[in-house]
């Protein structure tokens, strides 16, 4: 791995922290709509403009959901999708490259008391363990991420179970912002992406117990 400079990782730490700043003192601007008539307003590069805005988001403890929503709202439940998995992917890697780079040795977390075992196991569990963790929704995106960087975890059980995580709830926030956005159009059809988004996000909840009952 590249071993950046100090100055480097204290200019990135303080980019962070600034977005994070930000993101505190203009927290309205994260609803829904909001989201969804600042990426409207690009046209033709409205997907662009969306996982660039979802990737920045990502880094500064802005929620997912909101995208998601967006997404649904303004590309419809396949382009909703793809575009809103687009986004939280490019965020979650992005944060979990930050952090590995930001610490890349600085402090040894395992020795942390109470974290060391936590993080002891993330590295163990690989894929799954990422997978399980993003289905649970007990913990921030953006959290999630910069604390995976922190691990040994190989980059790629990293992303490939980040990607199985999110899926599930991404799928059902986008049916919900696509049967929104129906309804305020005063056109039928929003009750079936209305019930698909509720399903899923009832999958989302219960696949982490299933799979915690499984596990010997």
């Amino acid at each position: 791995m590249l071993r950046l400079p100090a100055w480097a990782r204290l200019t990135l730490l303080g980019i962070v922290l600034l977005g994070i700043a930000a993101a505190i003192a203009w927290r309205e601007y994260s609803h829904p709509k909001s989201v969804a008539d600042f990426v409207d307003d690009w046209g033709r590069a409205a997907p662009l403009a969306f996982v660039v805005a979802h990737t920045i988001c990502s880094l500064v403890f802005i929620p997912r959901t909101p995208f998601a929503l967006a997404a649904g709202a303004l590309f419809g439940a396949v382009g909703g999708t793809f575009w809103s998995l687009a986004g939280a992917m490019s965020g979650a890697m992005a944060g979990f490259w930050i952090a590995r780079h930001v610490n890349d040795g600085l402090v040894a977390i395992e020795d942390i008391p109470r974290l060391g075992p936590l993080i002891a196991r993330a590295e163990t569990g690989g894929w799954r363990f990422a997978m399980v963790v993003r289905l649970l929704p007990l913990m921030p995106h953006a959290f999630t991420n910069y604390a995976f960087g922190l691990t040994r975890i190989p980059t790629a059980s990293y992303a490939l179970g980040t990607l199985l995580g999110l899926a599930p709830q991404t799928i059902a926030f986008v049916k919900l912002g696509e049967a929104g956005a129906t309804a305020a159009r005063g056109a039928a059809g929003w009750v079936e992406p209305t019930l698909w988004g509720v399903g899923l996000l009832v999958v989302a909840f219960v696949l982490p117990r299933l799979l915690r009952e499984r596990r010997p």
